[in-house]
Order: C-alpha cells, then sequence, then structure tokens
C-alpha cells in the first residue's frame, strides 16, 4: 500500500508526502528482502520503493537522500536496471552545480560498459 499511495502523491507533486510513504515501505520490508521468491517480487517491490524515493527527494532537492537511495540500488540490482536510478543521481548532481562529479560518476559508469576512457584528455596534435 505505502508503494501505491507513495506512486499516488508523486502523481499529485506532494513530493514530501510521498517520500513519507516510500519511506514507510522501505521500514515495512526492512533491508534483507532483495530477492525474489518466485510468487511475489520483492525484488521489483524494493526497486519500486527505493526509485520512488530516489526521485520525491530529487523533487525536493534533497541530495543527500538521492546519493542514498540511488547508492542502495547500484549494490542490489544489476546495471542494466540501475539505469533510471544513474539518471536520478545524475540529474541532482547537475541540479547543484556538482560538474566534476557527474564527470567522474559518467566515466565510471562508461567504463562499466568496458569502454575504454582515457584518464586525460588527448592534446591537440592527437586529435587530428
Amino acid at each position: 500500500w505505502n508503494l501505491i499511495v507513495g506512486k499516488e502523491m508523486s502523481a499529485r507533486s506532494n513530493f514530501g508526502c510521498a517520500l513519507h510513504y516510500y519511506e514507510q515501505g522501505i521500514l515495512f520490508i526492512g533491508n534483507g528482502v532483495w530477492i525474489d521468491d518466485g510468487v511475489i517480487s520483492n525484488h521489483q517491490l524494493c526497486l519500486d520503493l527505493y526509485e520512488g524515493a530516489s526521485n520525491a527527494s530529487l523533487a525536493m532537492r534533497n541530495h543527500k537522500l538521492v546519493d542514498y537511495y540511488t547508492s542502495v540500488i547500484f549494490q542490489n540490482v544489476w546495471f542494466e536496471r540501475s539505469i533510471p536510478a544513474w539518471i536520478i543521481l545524475m540529474t541532482s548532481l547537475e541540479s547543484f552545480g556538482k560538474h566534476k562529479e557527474i564527470v567522474d560518476k559518467g566515466i565510471r559508469l562508461i567504463r562499466r560498459l568496458d569502454i575504454d576512457v582515457p584518464p586525460s584528455p588527448p592534446g591537440p596534435r592527437e586529435l587530428v
């Protein structure tokens, strides 16, 4: 129920209330349920609650909470399923003008895709 009400409050732009319900849902299910039991996907429920909390925190401009909730997502889901959380985190960093952190995290993200990124930009002669 907390997830449903959190989504409804987000749809109504009541992000403080939405965050409350997402957090209550997270507290109710606890930390150790990032598993798929085959009947009810606790893993999906956790992901939905943490993404909802991340989005509500972003809307409220609370970067510390965005960072916390997205980091929990990164620790518990496959890379491909973490992409929305990366977008939330990067948007939060951008809203606070933390451009160096965006670049640093973006490079780490690209490297996770096995794309080689040089440690520093090429010089003018190397671009030709």
